[in-house]
């Protein structure tokens, strides 16, 4: 398709603000599907040229729900792992936990599959067209904090048990190819639901999007001997959307 500039550029010219943000807008408008006469003759698209949209069948797990949907001028892919949907758990239970203390774990950026196995298929994975992928991640999870019992101000002296979960925090992020694309930053101790929106140009090429965790605790030196109360970190669901956006 052809764009004529609105702003023409000559040799030796000044470069300008106009002639660059007037003439790239109209470059990007046509990409975002703003086509004009020069580009879409009148009546020479009906609607017996529209293709219909197609629902294309991924394979799914008991734990994993996905699906996509093919369009014209884009395409959706979506994956859901639910404690209520897919497990039919109560919606306090969830997915998986992992004693931060015992249990095996990355001070970087933790794959949800290197966590709990069941999201080994959870990521998006398809052959995207050339374009922009828009989406988002919404994760509801809790990393909470531990009860300890430590010595009151008081006479005679007395234990009672209080949190601690100062310097405590979770990051969340989005991967494309193993690229970080998007992040939340620091999120300290309590149960959230997350959600981290995220677009990025493409080629077309294989996709893979998917959630990594990045946990952050520490003990308070000879803690464990009064702790009361260790609380682990919990999922609860964790859902993944796409739009591959083409012309």
């Amino acid at each position: 398709m052809k764009t004529f500039t609105d702003k023409p550029l000559h040799q030796f010219d000044q470069v300008k603000y106009d002639n660059i943000a007037c003439n790239l807008d109209k470059h990007l408008d046509q990409f975002n599907g703003g086509l004009d006469s020069n580009n879409l003759p009148v009546e020479s698209v009906d609607a017996t040229k529209l293709a219909n949209p197609s629902v294309l069948s991924v394979p799914s797990s008991v734990d994993v729900t996905k699906h996509s949907t093919k369009m014209p001028s884009q395409s959706y892919y979506f994956s859901r792992r639910s404690n209520t949907l897919e497990q039919g758990k109560l919606i306090w239970e969830p997915i998986f936990e992992t004693d931060l203390d015992t249990d095996t774990w990355s001070a970087g950026f933790n794959k949800l599959v290197d966590l709990d196995n069941g999201f080994a298929i959870f990521p998006l994975q398809f052959d995207a067209k050339e374009g922009m992928l828009v989406g988002c991640a919404t994760i509801d999870w809790e990393h909470g904090n531990q009860v300890f019992n430590v010595s009151l101000d008081t006479e005679p002296a007395t234990f009672g048990p209080r949190g601690r979960g100062n310097d405590w925090w979770s990051e969340w992020a989005v991967f494309v190819n193993n690229v970080l694309i998007a992040r939340t930053g620091y999120i300290f101790p309590r149960r959230h639901t997350t959600q981290i929106p995220f677009a990025i140009p493409c080629g077309s090429q294989p996709i893979q999007i998917d959630c990594r965790v990045k946990i952050n605790t520490w003990r308070v030196g000879g803690s464990p001997s009064l702790e009361t109360t260790s609380t682990p970190f919990k999922l609860f669901s964790a859902t993944l959307w796409t739009r591959n956006h083409y012309r």
